[in-house]
């Protein structure tokens, strides 16, 4: 396997957890019918794990769709992202025969490979549009491809690149 170079990985990792999180912060204010597609389908991990990991605030959620219907039912939620810091998780994450679409040679396949770690902060007002409690919050994900996406035919060509594994939400004020 060649080694990548750290400034493609890092563009790579940029790129992808600010466009995922940029759309999905502009979901939870708008388009709230759409976040289970922000997330990663059910599956165990080889460790016997379910993924995706989701805990909002201490509460534990199995799903996307259970993320989403928590938000579809709040009246109001403005998030301000003022922080966004990301770095490659880990650039093997999938076995290059595992990923779909690819062509089994990791040389060719890093981009659908990585894991991206993204920590986001800033603050979140959930309530009322101005004047409902402004609280900090401190959010962490763990993105991985699409492997739909990967597929790259028909209505597959349209979905999201990357996907959230895990996420762990925390006001901190």
């Amino acid at each position: 396997m060649a080694q990548y170079d750290q400034f493609m990985l890092t563009t790579v990792s940029a790129e992808a957890a600010e466009n995922l999180l940029d759309a999905y912060y502009t979901a939870l204010q708008g388009s709230r019918h759409t976040i289970a597609s922000y997330y990663c389908a059910t599956e165990k991990n080889p460790d016997g794990k379910s993924v995706p990991t989701i805990v909002w605030n201490g509460n534990v959620m199995n799903t996307g769709q259970e993320v989403q219907q928590t938000f579809e039912v709040m009246p109001y939620t403005h998030y301000d992202v003022q922080s966004l810091d990301c770095h490659v998780l880990n650039p093997t994450a999938l076995a290059p025969e595992k990923v779909v679409g690819g062509s089994g040679e990791a040389d060719k396949d890093i981009e659908r490979r990585l894991s991206i770690v993204a920590v986001v902060n800033g603050s979140v007002r959930l309530e009322e549009p101005k004047e409902g409690p402004l609280r900090g919050f401190s959010e962490t994900f763990v993105l991985v491809p699409n492997p739909e996406k990967a597929l790259g035919k028909g209505p597959k060509a349209e979905l999201k690149g990357w996907l959230i594994q895990n996420q762990n939400f925390r006001y901190t004020v």
